[in-house]
């Protein structure tokens, strides 16, 4: 049964000692960017960002961007993207693109407030008829959860992904990235989003763009 969310939102900070994690950039040390397994080209550093706030461990993503308009970004699980828990004692990121063709100038971000999400966000927006539909829009716009975040619910730009299903193993929802903060190239509305193991040190990446 769903019930009621508290997510993080996700904001830049000037102060780098008050940062939890960044988005975009690179590790500088500490974990080695994987690599595409189609295109054994290094992978983009997507977020790095914590398990839960507190956390001592970091969620770190990737996208293969080599071939931006050739990636399978959004087929999680199909070797585009790379999803990993690690500890973070070690970890040395950077926000200054440059490690490979894909990179992003990063942004380092703390959290921001919180935001409690209803049980009415947790929808299949493409079963709605037009009414409900555009009030599910507007309890978004509403409690601002259309954003970069950390926890509550996906709020799927376009149709629902069964994860899961996907995977075949249990997962979590664990943040979403917006245009808000970096630039990631996705598209008009693009929306990553990050899921990690339930039970394990892994997770999947998939992005949609917004109809």
């Amino acid at each position: 049964m769903s019930t009621v969310q508290v997510s993080h939102r996700i904001v830049r900070t000037i102060n780098p000692k008050s940062a939890i994690g960044q988005i975009g950039g690179h590790i500088k040390m500490g974990f080695a960017h994987p690599r595409g397994k189609r295109t054994n080209a290094t992978m983009a550093l997507v977020s790095a960002l914590p398990l839960a706030p507190g956390s001592d461990k970091l969620v770190l993503s990737f996208m293969d961007r080599s071939d931006p308009t050739s990636t399978f970004d959004y087929k999680p699980g199909h070797g585009d993207n790379h999803v990993v828990i690690v500890p973070a004692t070690g970890i040395s990121t950077s926000i200054i693109n440059g490690v490979c063709p894909g990179d992003w100038k990063g942004a380092k971000v703390m959290l921001g407030d919180t935001i409690t999400e209803p049980t009415d966000l947790d929808v299949d927006p493409t079963g709605l008829g037009v009414a409900e539909s555009d009030a599910w829009v507007d309890l978004v716009d509403e409690l601002g959860c259309d954003c970069t975040k950390l926890g509550g619910y996906p709020l799927w730009a376009n149709e629902p992904l069964d994860i899961e299903r996907i995977m075949g193993r249990k997962m979590l929802f664990h943040h979403r990235i917006t245009g808000d903060l970096v630039d990631l190239k996705l598209g008009d509305g693009g929306v990553v989003y990050v899921f990690v193991d339930a039970d394990g040190d892994g997770g999947a990446l998939c992005w949609q763009q917004a109809n």
